[in-house]
C-alpha cells in the first residue's frame, strides 16, 4: 500500500485563509500609518502658509508705521474678517487712483488698500483654480484678524486663523479670538499670532 509522505502536504484553505487575513491587518495599518503622516504633512503645510501671511501683512505695518491703528480689524466682525472677502472685493472695484496706482494715497489709504488686499490672499484669489472653478492650493477658510490689545501702546497681534482637518487642542483662553466660532469645535481652530510693536508717535511722527 502507497503512503503519502505528511511532510510533502500543501496549505490547507484554512491556513491559507489565515494569512490573508493577517496580511490584510498589516496592510491596514500600514495604510492607517500613511494617511495620519498625509495629515500631518497638510496641516504643517497649513500652519506654514499662515505664518508667511501674518509676516507678510506685519511687514506692511512695519513700512506704514504712522498708520498702524488703521489697520486694525478686530475679531467680532465675521463677515468682514479679512479672508471673507468683502474688504478684497470693495478694492477690486476701486479706480486705478483709489488703489493708489496712478495717484499717491495717504497712510490711512496705505492701510486700508493693504488690508484689503491681505484679504484677497487669506481668500486664495491668488491660488489656481480646478475645473469646478473651485480654489486649490491655499489654506481652509483662512481668517485674518489685526488687533491692538492696549489702544494706549503701540503694540499689535497680527493673527491668521483656519480650520483644521482633525479635532486638536483648542487654542488657549488668553490666546486671539480670531475666527472664534467659525469652524465649529474650538479644537479645530487654527491660529498663528505674530506680536508687533510699532514706533510711538509723537506729533504726528515716530519716536
Amino acid at each position: 500500500m502507497f503512503f503519502r509522505d505528511r511532510s510533502q502536504r500543501g496549505f490547507t484553505l484554512l491556513e491559507v485563509l489565515i494569512s490573508l487575513l493577517i496580511l490584510l491587518i498589516g496592510l491596514l495599518g500600514i495604510a492607517v500609518l500613511m494617511l495620519r503622516g498625509q495629515r500631518a504633512s497638510f496641516e504643517a503645510y497649513q500652519r506654514q502658509q499662515a505664518l508667511a501671511m501674518a509676516q507678510e501683512m506685519v511687514e506692511k505695518i512695519r513700512a506704514n508705521q504712522g498708520a498702524a491703528a488703521s489697520y486694525v480689524t478686530g475679531t467680532t466682525e465675521d463677515a468682514n474678517l479679512p479672508g471673507g472677502g468683502a474688504r478684497f472685493s470693495a478694492y477690486q472695484s476701486l479706480s486705478t487712483d483709489g488703489k493708489c496706482l496712478t495717484a499717491t494715497c495717504t497712510p490711512v489709504q496705505v492701510a486700508q488698500n493693504d488690508v484689503a488686499r491681505w484679504d484677497g490672499v487669506l481668500r486664495g484669489a491668488s491660488e489656481t483654480k480646478d475645473a469646478a472653478a473651485n480654489r486649490v492650493g491655499g489654506i481652509i477658510s483662512a481668517r485674518g484678524c489685526i488687533e491692538q490689545p492696549d489702544a494706549t501702546q503701540p503694540l499689535f497681534w497680527v493673527s491668521v486663523a483656519w480650520q483644521g482637518e482633525g479635532d486638536t487642542g483648542a487654542p488657549p483662553a488668553t490666546a486671539s479670538t480670531c475666527g472664534a466660532g467659525l469652524y465649529g469645535a474650538e479644537t479645530r481652530r487654527r491660529l498663528v499670532t505674530l506680536n508687533l510693536t510699532t514706533c510711538q508717535l509723537v506729533g504726528g511722527a515716530c519716536s
